[in-house]
């Protein structure tokens, strides 16, 4: 069997002194995964070509800085990539704005939280679906911590997907569609120092927020004393890596 090619399409990139730091988005969910055998090719979204997409047998979506409660200039060719996934049943996963970004073209909402930003480790609740799914697989249902970066979420489902999991203040943390597109809220890519230079650079808004609702809120510098180093997450990616094997 040969190894598998999965596509890493990069909706953006991390800030530029997290980038010299660490790497950006299609390093982190590389080192991540650490599976030598699989092909990595990396684009940017703007050099997608969606009429190619059958040529791997995976995709993964990142996430991006961007909003997608304003107008987004790649949105008609995004569309055409999910369609022709979906015609080829291309094994895709959507992470934090891949997330966003392939809800709304299956004809979801995307909006910024109420809630407020949602920053640091954060504890999944699986549905009934998310508990015998295989992007979730080997995990445990009351003890799946994961690292959370966000202010806007997936406000509304299209008809079809499943939601898969939640979080106190994301009711869609992670989703299904058919059977071959996967996308979470969280971010499976992090590790703790990842994690740590988000904190910092959020921490007066995260402090905004706190001081709007403290009864709904953690400190912020107990948010940062919290952070650790979590497993689980890069499950998903490495789970969602036989998914793509199986498939061939």
């Amino acid at each position: 069997m040969k190894n598998p090619r999965i596509l890493i399409i990069k909706t953006g990139s991390t800030y530029r002194d997290v980038r010299t730091t660490t790497g950006d988005f299609d390093i982190w969910i590389q080192n991540a995964t650490n599976r030598p055998e699989v092909v990595w090719k990396v684009k940017p979204v703007e050099k997608v070509e969606p009429d190619k997409i059958h040529t791997y047998d995976g995709v993964i979506l990142t996430g991006a800085h961007t909003s997608l409660t304003r107008p987004y200039p790649y949105l008609d060719g995004m569309k055409r990539l999910v369609d022709n996934i979906l015609k080829n049943q291309v094994p895709t996963l959507g992470i934090c704005f891949g997330h966003q970004l392939i809800n709304k073209i299956l004809g979801g909402e995307v909006i910024n939280n109420p809630l407020g930003i949602e920053m640091g480790i954060i504890k999944l609740q699986f549905t009934l679906h998310g508990l015998t799914d295989p992007l979730f697989e080997g995990l445990l249902p009351s003890k799946t911590e994961v690292y959370s970066s966000h202010n806007d979420i997936v406000s509304k489902l299209a008809d079809g997907v499943v939601p898969l999991a939640k979080s106190e203040r994301t009711q869609y943390q992670a989703t299904r569609y058919g059977q071959c597109i996967f996308t979470v809220q969280f971010h499976p890519e992090y590790n703790r120092e990842i994690m740590d230079m988000y904190l910092r650079r959020e921490f007066d808004k995260i402090k905004t927020d706190y001081l709007r609702n403290p009864l709904h809120n953690l400190p912020p510098q107990e948010i940062l004393d919290r952070n650790r180093d979590l497993q689980k997450g890069r499950k998903v990616l490495v789970n969602f890596i036989t998914i793509v094997g199986e498939s061939k």
